[in-house]
């Protein structure tokens, strides 16, 4: 059986080990710190159970703990960790110390405030739905610790100062088993506490008023950049994304009934500038360029330009993890932005915000999607572009390899329009060439030409490369576009999960009258395919329930705040107007029946709540069988409550209820005028009041309170039925002698 040092022990060092794994499910520590510091734990564990001796000099801790100091910078200067991270591995350092030795209760107390800080920590460098199940467990084991620690220490406070003390009727046994803590409930005290701080933390949360989002809702890290989305794109790096799962974004799309689950890509970043190598966007490299601000059209609104008419746009509410790159992601073509700081736009039509690397970013988007029919597209066949698209969009490298310009021609042979010219190289890139991400160069040329002649297989990148390159040869302006695929749909949660393994590449070309329109030149094998199944659904379950913690705990503020309160208004307001026509109702309905039934009975209709009708209901047949069963349940109710209580009580706490029943025997003799003297013990009282019942109540209590043992099914019937005797108003006859004040007769 556990001791109250076991049980207290276990307890703090959960506490300790939650709020270590709270900082190492961040993902942002070292491996080598993690695996050093779950050593110590364990070295700990073994120190405080007694399996093993090991002692520090204070001496040599306080020499340690100076000479860390400069190995703290040098960790923060020329290994390059985060001030956070510099701090984090302090505190491993400072608390294996006093882990690593036998501990007083000040050691421990000083512990407790560092596991409640590395929690603090935690909260602040990760937003995982994985840090609510975390919490909990760091609560409950807070709270058990606590109360532990407490009764621990009361105990050795009590065994220090206070005189041995011995019950001399109590067997050695039982005695033990009374002075010892009930572990089990102190652990159901701890799980009964830890859910009344969440029952009362719910009601705190909701009403607790909101900070802004960008004052400190930044967490305490950087996000992730991608590789595949800056300034420059060289050939191969998407693949080095498309190998990565980690999510990126998620995205809700309410579309209109004729476009509903239509495929959409998520445009980030176009390049117009290509070196035979890599895509670079070439106002990069004029120094006085900057982003042109979007319009503001209202608080919290950007109108990239005017809203189309009689045409539904596709609204997009995208949740962006933090990313080095301030990309706004958006669905072609886009009208609105609404809950971005700033918003600015580059020359190709590239949209930017403010650096959001630290903290997650919700924006709504509104898009015109709809696609433009090739049957249009062939009448928009005009070769006069404006001066900057031909400077810009129709580049191409001097030593390219001119077999990319001859295979154009040849594919494109016969060919009228320019949506023809677009669609054969398209169609022939697509279905003449393989889909892979290990792609293996067979020689340092031109890396376009290598995968056309050579390779003939490849990734996006490649692919939206050659069909670019292979458009500009043709006279058609074109550019690359980087962004990623729809991603994974949830059904669960209707939204669409987007990774990194979704990012993209493909081609958008220009047309005079009807501007951008992207091409995809890579095979199917290319784009992702979720498949479904047991697996996938569990991992849609997960996603959600992470989801709704990053919208309805992390995301809330006074909008969500105000949504509430406005709809508990609505709900009160509805209930309250049901209510009253269901009352009234019923009571119409009920006029009715009683007025049907007094016509029957030869009387008059009068009013429903006149005391002649009133007691014409209370007196039909139905309403007396009605009001007879409702008092027989109520009956058998308490009834049975009674006795569940008292077999409850007795197999729950045996020794207490002991102390219960003959205290309530006392009181009910004591009614009757036979009162217990103050120097009669419990057998003398019984003997000299010689009523077996009482003799056969005081056998119970003097068995259970002093002997430990327990009461079989039958015997606690016998003890309520010899309780109820006694409490019946009846004359007993006592044998004479009663001493102390008692009574001598009935």
């Amino acid at each position: 059986m556990m001791t109250l040092d076991g049980y207290f022990r276990v307890s703090s060092y959960a506490l300790l080990a939650t709020s270590f794994v709270m900082l190492a499910a961040t993902g942002q520590l070292d491996w080598l710190s993690v695996a050093l510091f779950t050593a110590v734990l364990a070295v700990g564990w073994l120190v405080d159970s007694g399996r093993l001796r090991f002692r520090i000099p204070k001496r040599l801790i306080t020499g340690l703990m100076v000479g860390y100091l400069p190995m703290a910078l040098l960790d923060w200067w020329l290994v390059g960790s985060m001030p956070v991270i510099v701090l984090v591995h302090f505190i491993f350092f400072a608390s294996s110390f006093k882990l690593l030795q036998p501990k007083l209760n000040r050691d421990w107390l000083w512990l407790y405030v560092v596991a409640f800080f590395e929690m603090l920590l935690a909260a602040g460098m990760t937003i995982d739905t994985t840090f609510l199940l975390l919490l909990i467990a760091f609560l409950f084991a807070a709270i058990s610790t606590m109360a532990s620690f407490e009764v621990r220490r009361g105990q050795q406070a009590f065994a220090a100062h206070a005189p041995a003390v011995v019950f001399r009727r109590e067997p050695a046994k039982a005695r033990w088993r009374n002075d010892q803590p009930r572990l089990r409930s102190l652990a159901g005290f701890s799980a009964a506490a830890l859910t009344l701080i969440l029952l009362l933390a719910v009601p705190l949360f909701l009403a607790m008023p909101r900070l802004s989002r960008g004052f400190l809702g930044e967490g305490l890290l950087r996000g992730e950049s991608l590789s595949g989305f800056s300034d420059s794109v060289r050939l191969g790096e998407v693949a080095q994304v498309k190998l990565n799962p980690q999510v990126v974004m998620r995205v809700r799309v309410e579309q209109s009934p004729e476009q509903y689950r239509a495929a959409l890509r998520w445009r980030g970043v176009t390049f117009d500038y290509y070196d035979g190598r890599s895509w670079n966007d070439s106002t990069q490299r004029d120094p006085t360029y900057r982003l042109s601000p979007v319009r503001r059209s209202n608080e919290d609104e950007f109108q990239l330009r005017e809203i189309p008419e009689r045409r539904q746009l596709t609204k997009q509410t995208f949740m962006l993890e933090p990313l080095d790159i301030p990309t706004v992601f958006v669905a072609p073509e886009p009208v609105l932005v609404r809950n971005v700081r700033s918003l600015r736009r580059d020359t190709g039509d590239g949209l930017w915000t403010s650096n959001h690397s630290y903290y997650r970013l919700n924006y709504t988007v509104y898009s015109d999607t709809r696609e433009v029919r090739d049957s249009e597209l062939r009448a928009d066949n005009s070769r006069f572009y404006r001066h900057d698209v031909s400077q810009r969009y129709l580049q191409l490298p001097e030593n390219r390899d001119r077999r990319i310009d001859e295979l154009a021609a040849e594919v494109t042979r016969g060919a009228t329009t320019q949506i023809e010219v677009a669609r054969r190289i398209e169609t022939h890139l697509r279905t003449s060439y393989g889909y892979t991400l290990n792609l293996r160069r067979t020689d340092d040329g031109d890396p376009v030409a290598d995968f056309l002649f050579n390779l003939r297989e490849g990734h996006c990148e490649y692919f939206a490369t050659a069909m670019a390159l292979m458009l500009r040869s043709r006279g058609v302006p074109s550019r690359l576009v980087n962004g990623f695929q729809m991603g994974e749909y949830n059904d669960v949660d209707d939204i669409y999960t987007v990774r990194q393994s979704d990012a993209h590449s493909w081609v958008e070309a220009y047309f005079p009258q009807h501007g951008w329109v992207a091409f995809d030149p890579t095979p199917p094998a290319g784009l992702n395919v979720y498949e479904g199944g047991l697996m996938a659904h569990l991992r849609h379950y997960g996603e959600a329930m992470e989801l709704f913690w990053q919208e309805h705990v992390v995301g809330f503020n006074s909008a969500e705040q105000a949504s509430i309160v406005f709809a508990a208004q609505r709900w009160l307001t509805s209930y309250q107007s049901d209510a009253a026509s269901r009352w009234f109702d019923w009571k119409f309905s009920l006029a009715r029946w009683v007025e049907s039934w007094r016509r029957d009975q030869g009387g008059e209709p009068s009013d429903l709540w006149s005391g002649d009708s009133l007691r014409s209901l209370a007196l039909h047949p139905l309403g007396l069988a009605l009001y007879s069963l409702v008092g027989l349940g109520g009956a058998a109710f308490i009834w049975h409550k009674r006795g569940r209580s008292w077999r409850r009580r007795i197999k729950k706490d045996a020794t207490g209820s002991a102390v219960a029943f003959y205290q309530e025997m006392l009181e009910a003799l004591e009614r009757t005028g036979h009162k217990r003297g103050p120097d009669q013990t419990p057998l003398e009282f019984a003997a000299a009041l010689g009523r077996p019942g009482v003799e056969q109540i005081t056998d119970f209590y003097q068995r259970v309170r002093f002997g430990g043992g327990h009461l079989t099914e039958a015997e606690i019937e016998q003890l309520g039925r010899l309780l109820r005797e006694l409490k019946r108003p009846k004359n007993h006859s006592i044998r004479p002698g009663f001493r102390n004040g008692a009574v001598r007769g009935a």
